[in-house]
C-alpha cells in the first residue's frame, strides 16, 4: 500500500546570499535626514510621516511617542511645535518611518520631496551618504567605527 508521503523529496538547495530586508534601507535613510535636518524641516517632516497615521497607528508606534501629537479634538493635522520636534530621537523616526512604509509608501516619496527642497538638508545627507559609502569600500572595515582617512 502506498502512501502519499513515502515519496522521497528532492532536498532545497541552501541558499548562498543572504540578503538584507527589502524594507529596511528607506526608514534608516528617513532617520538619518531627520536627525540632519534642522527643528522647523524636523515638524514638517513628522507632520508629512504622520498623515497616513491614525490615533491608534499614532499610539501603537514608537512606545507612544507621536500619540502626542495628535489633535484632541480630531483634527487632521498634527500639533507639533519646534521644541516637541527636536526632542523626537532618530530610532522613534525610524519605527514610524517602517510602519508608515507598510502603510501609505507615498508618504515617504512625500517626505523625500520635502527633504529635496532643504538646500542645508541635502548637503547634509550627501555628506551623510559620502560618509557611508566610504565605510563601505574600506578593506577590513566591517566592525570599524572611525571615520579617519587612510594614512
Amino acid at each position: 500500500m502506498s502512501d502519499e508521503f513515502d515519496e522521497i523529496l528532492e532536498p532545497i538547495a541552501p541558499r548562498t546570499r543572504v540578503t538584507a530586508p527589502t524594507g529596511m534601507a528607506g526608514p534608516r535613510l528617513v532617520a538619518r535626514l531627520f536627525a540632519a535636518a534642522g527643528t522647523p524641516l524636523r515638524v514638517r517632516l513628522l507632520r508629512c510621516l504622520m498623515r497616513p497615521l491614525g490615533p491608534l497607528g499614532a499610539a501603537g508606534v514608537a512606545a507612544g511617542a507621536f500619540a502626542a501629537f495628535l489633535d484632541p479634538r480630531g483634527g487632521g493635522e498634527p500639533v507639533i511645535d519646534l521644541e516637541a520636534a527636536a526632542q523626537v530621537s532618530s530610532q522613534q523616526v525610524h519605527e514610524l518611518a517602517r510602519f508608515v512604509e507598510q502603510v501609505e509608501p507615498q508618504a515617504l516619496q512625500q517626505f523625500a520631496g520635502l527633504v529635496s527642497t532643504s538646500p542645508l538638508a541635502m548637503a547634509t545627507f550627501s555628506a551623510s551618504a559620502l560618509v557611508l559609502l566610504y565605510r563601505r569600500l574600506q578593506p577590513g572595515s566591517a566592525g570599524k567605527r572611525s571615520l579617519r582617512p587612510p594614512n
